[in-house]
């Protein structure tokens, strides 16, 4: 690699340490087109994925409104990805360095192509230096630079090949994140479901870890998460203290690890500690009673809530406010409830409700 001035050096320091940051794949791709012009000549630089298979493609650059439609200029891209001489050399070698496309034609011969003529020129790019992350039969990562004017040097591909294996480890690391990301948010979606929620804490009552639906069961039992969330509220920091102070004797067995039980306006929430090593988990579990009208209709207590709301007229966004849930969640649960019913629509479900109501009277 060429010699790199200071501040290249300390630009390049910048690059690497926030590269490293924790983020989910979007926060990265566009974290990554907006930071890596700040260390190479650039006028503007894309992230591009193609799905082989679907035949379908994402181009996202740091240039705001560049383009008018992304949706289509990565279809094109994707379209003409067996032509793409840059594509078909990583897919063909494995070798993602940073190369160009005059690295295996001429200029004027690339601008004959069709490739060249619904892409590259509408959008007005004369020169690309770019690199892979991903190239295999099924899927295409790649990183392009985009300039007007002269062609890229090989300064600019040194400096690219020598943060590409960090580039690399960035998106293996956002992929990561990622995936647990949509783990921790479907095991959410599915303890909120089923009025369930559970955060994990240290012996002095700090939380390391809450799902989301924890701050609103305990909010709405009275005990609402303050002072920027890091600490449970006073009554179960005292409630964890006793449960954890009174360890086996030699002449005695501790005493059992007793749940604590909280009465609020729409049911009892049960609070159950859980010892893992150094920290403890707390479970929490609501328990709403079933309307008994609705309670014989064969639908789950989340279930039989949402039908109630309906039944006096909300709206999904209104029953979502009411049970803390997105107004998307509401209609996934409705789904479910005409399936349920073997109804089509609200209204027949709300017929269906009062019938019920009717006959249990």
């Amino acid at each position: 690699m060429e010699r790199l001035t200071g501040k290249e050096l300390r630009r390049l320091s910048t690059f690497l340490r926030e590269l490293y940051q924790l983020r989910t794949h979007e926060e990265f791709t566009s974290h990554l087109v907006d930071a890596l012009p700040m260390i190479t000549e650039a006028e503007f630089t894309s992230y591009n994925e193609i799905d082989r298979r679907a035949g379908t493609g994402t181009f996202k650059t740091n240039v705001p409104g560049f383009l008018a439609d992304p949706a289509r200029y990565g279809q094109v891209l994707a379209q003409h990805a067996p032509e793409h001489p840059m594509l078909q050399h990583f897919e063909r070698t494995k070798d993602g360095a940073p190369i160009t496309i005059s690295d295996f034609v001429s200029d004027s011969t690339f601008r004959e192509t069709a490739l060249h003529k619904e892409f590259y020129e509408p959008l007005d790019i004369p020169h690309i230096m770019g690199f892979a992350l991903q190239s295999d039969p099924s899927r295409s990562i790649t990183v392009a630079h985009h300039r007007n004017g002269q062609a890229f040097g090989e300064h600019t591909r040194s400096i690219l090949n020598a943060v590409r294996p960090h580039i690399l480890q960035g998106l293996k690391n956002a992929l990561a994140v990622t995936r647990l990301h949509d783990q921790l948010a479907a095991l959410d979606q599915a303890m909120e479901a089923g009025h369930c929620a559970m955060l994990s804490v240290s012996a002095d009552g700090r939380i390391h870890l809450a799902a989301p639906h924890a701050h609103t069961l305990l909010a709405q039992y009275g005990m609402a998460l303050t002072g920027g969330a890091d600490w449970l509220p006073p009554v179960l920091r005292a409630w964890l203290r006793r449960q954890i102070s009174h360890p086996a004797t030699a002449d005695d067995v501790a005493p059992s690890i007793t749940p604590l039980t909280v009465t609020g306006k729409a049911g009892t929430l049960v609070i159950r500690l859980m010892p893992k090593r150094s920290q403890y988990l707390l479970m929490l579990e609501e328990d709403r009673p079933l309307s008994p009208d609705l309670r014989h209709l064969g639908l789950s207590p989340r279930e039989t809530e949402v039908l109630e709301w309906v039944v006096q007229g909300k709206t999904n966004p209104e029953i979502g406010t009411i049970l803390s849930i997105s107004h998307r969640t509401v209609q996934k649960h409705l789904e479910r409830i005409y399936m349920r019913l073997g109804v089509e629509n609200r209204h027949a479900a709300i017929g269906l409700a009062l019938a019920q109501r009717k006959r249990s009277r």
